[in-house]
């Protein structure tokens, strides 16, 4: 039987990282990344990074038929996956000790982080633009995303602000990182996932992880 491998956490909380290291273990399908800035870049994964999106995606069409073990990043956690993925395997990362090292890692990693990729600006315009307006339309985002690749070379930091609605500037980019605050672990999702420590995620034993699933 073929598994799913949720790594689950927060914006910013290494998980793409930690999936990539996990794949690379024997049983499972290997993640290709680039390292980009100090972040760790998944180039895609077999439901196409859709568990990453600032909206719920229909769980219901994303099935693993591919034959494998696969490791997916997931923003979603237990609570929210379990109904749809009963036999699916949860990692949870957990919030971060020191919120102002996380905040200031942030920062450095996406909010000043450019990039002249097309196709993942556009992704980020669409996340961003529906994260602060839900309602957005079809139309709304494709002119969002227009007016920013107009606009060129600006970070994703800056992206967020003007899909916020704010002026782009560092002041303000600021201002939402001090009111970003990732929100605790459930219970039901502490006691149904292998908790990780954001602290320790360069350090975890992929061949303990591997155990623990294998008990």
């Amino acid at each position: 039987m073929t598994k799913i491998l949720f790594v689950c956490y927060h914006h910013g909380c290494r998980g793409e990282r930690l999936s990539v290291n996990i794949s690379q273990h024997r049983d499972f399908e290997t993640l290709e990344a680039d390292e980009v800035s100090g972040r760790t870049v998944i180039k895609d994964d077999y439901f196409g990074k859709q568990f990453l999106k600032s909206w719920v995606p229909k769980f219901n069409e994303l099935k693993n038929l591919s034959g494998s073990n696969i490791v997916v990043p997931s923003h979603f956690f237990y609570d929210s996956l379990v109904g749809n993925y009963p036999n699916a395997l949860y990692i949870a990362i957990d919030i971060p000790k020191d919120l102002t090292t996380y905040r200031q890692s942030l920062y450095d990693r996406f909010f000043q982080y450019r990039t002249s990729n097309i196709a993942e600006l556009a992704g980020e315009c669409e996340n961003r633009l529906r994260e602060y307006r839900p309602t957005a339309t079809k139309d709304e985002i494709k002119k969002f995303t227009i007016e920013v690749l107009k606009t060129k070379d600006l970070t994703f930091g800056e992206i967020r602000c003007l899909a916020k609605g704010i002026p782009a500037t560092k002041e303000n980019q600021r201002i939402l990182l001090r009111n970003h605050r990732p929100e605790p672990l459930s219970e039901q999702t502490r006691s149904n996932s292998l908790v990780i420590a954001y602290e320790d995620v360069d350090q975890v034993d992929l061949n303990y992880v591997v155990s623990y699933f294998n008990k």
